[in-house]
């Protein structure tokens, strides 16, 4: 009792629940922002608003690939105390990755129109979904950095502020008229707020820029590869389903789907704050003393009780949920939502084998998640008119996922080389 009770109490410990607290707290408010918007929106705008969220995943997987990357080698660098790269580093990637910003940027301007045709939107907010690329890649960084640096209060701090800006912005700019798109602009208004707040807490470490007489060379290597797997599969995961849906079927049938999303994910969100403290904690812990394993018991068994918990509840008072939270006009989702909700579960669960494979120099299992990726979409279309089959596709998918990656797990106990 005493051991547990002191491990409990380390400092890593303590910001480590308070970090897991606060970001529990904002996915609530997170879902009381869309909660709000199914309240201001009908399913057929909701269904628009959800399509541009899936969308932006998508066109984040590039950041997605740089934010695992400067977290694993920030990471690297504190725990050898190393502040020349972790200085040097900033400036190498923002020289290295900015043209891939303003290509995609410019891209998403460009095709606005066609856009705005296969979604069934308004061309503004693709516009607008352009611009905000343009700051995407500054965002990733700092927000990177910060986290492994893991400064996991200020990052609580600040993910508030962020929330309660999106919140306000967004109804503000829904009031005004602007429907969906004023959402969108909403949330970009804030996320840029909260990546210059980041910026000020980070910049002692990264500014100025040193001036050394042998630069150190960054050699991202193969990791890189990985990590844009991890992103590809990630962020394809979470986002195919919705976008066929919007892409094949009617306005009604998609904002039903949105909705169903939205609550299930409530699952995955409520636990993505512990998947988030994997990468960097277990890299540290595996860079410091070459051993990791505590932390995948203690993380993973969390994540899974946690994950059960919340999904059961759901299964037991599923029209309740739904009433509550969404409103009576999305009842008919109602006996769906504990198999989208286990799915869920199961998503969790891959991707915190995948963080801490990739943290202990194992990132070859994205492959099994790339797999996944591939299959995913031609499933959900052989059952596009079928919301039964959509959902049963996926929950198909996520569990074939876990199951894999644990088959890797145990057969590749000794860790490669980076």
């Amino acid at each position: 009792m005493k051991r547990i009770f002191n491990s409990l109490s380390t400092p890593t410990a303590k910001s480590t629940m308070v970090f897991y607290v606060a970001s529990f707290t904002q996915n609530i408010f997170r879902y009381l922002f869309h909660l709000i918007l199914l309240r201001f929106l009908v399913p057929a705008e909701y269904g628009e608003f959800l399509s541009y969220l899936s969308l932006i995943y998508i066109l984040s997987i590039p950041m997605g690939t740089v934010a695992t990357v400067v977290t694993k080698f920030v990471t690297d660098f504190k725990a050898k105390d190393d502040s020349v790269s972790t200085n040097l580093f900033f400036y190498y990637l923002l020289k290295t990755l900015s043209p891939i910003t303003v290509t995609l940027g410019l891209a998403l301007i460009f095709f606005a129109g066609p856009l705005s045709v296969l979604f069934k939107a308004h061309p503004t907010a693709f516009v607008v979904l352009g611009l905000s690329m343009f700051v995407s890649l500054f965002q990733t960084i700092v927000t990177s950095y910060i986290t492994a640096f893991q400064k996991f209060i200020f990052i609580s701090l600040v993910g508030f502020v962020g929330i309660f800006l999106s919140i306000v912005l967004s109804i503000l700019l829904i009031r005004l008229g602007l429907g969906a798109t004023g959402a969108v602009l909403g949330q970009l208004i804030a996320s840029i707020i909260g990546t210059l707040i980041i910026f000020w807490r980070i910049r002692p470490s990264i500014f100025p820029r040193l001036t050394v007489k042998k630069a150190p060379r960054f050699s991202l290597g193969g990791f890189t590869g990985f990590s844009f797997l991890f992103a590809l599969g990630t962020l394809s995961l979470i986002s195919t389903d919705i976008l066929v849906v919007r892409a094949f079927s009617d306005s009604y049938f998609s904002g039903l789907y949105s909705a169903l999303s939205i609550l299930g994910r409530m699952i995955l969100f409520g636990l993505t704050p512990l998947i988030a403290l994997t990468l960097p904690i277990a890299t540290h812990r595996h860079t410091a003393t070459g051993s990791a394993k505590s932390v995948l018991v203690k993380l993973g068994v969390l994540i899974l009780a946690l994950g059960i918990i919340g999904a059961g509840i759901f299964s037991l008072f599923p029209a309740f949920i739904v009433r509550i939270l969404s409103g009576s006009q999305y009842l008919a989702i109602t006996p769906y939502l504990w198999l989208f909700a286990f799915s869920m579960v199961f998503f969790a669960l891959s991707q915190f084998i995948l963080s801490f494979l990739m943290a202990t120099g194992r990132p070859q299992a994205n492959y099994l998640l790339l797999i996944a990726t591939i299959v995913q979409p031609v499933l959900l279309y052989m059952n596009r008119t079928s919301l039964s089959g959509i959902i049963w596709s996926n929950l198909t998918i996520h569990f074939l996922l876990v199951l894999s990656l644990l088959v890797y797990f145990y057969r590749r106990q000794t860790p490669h080389s980076k």
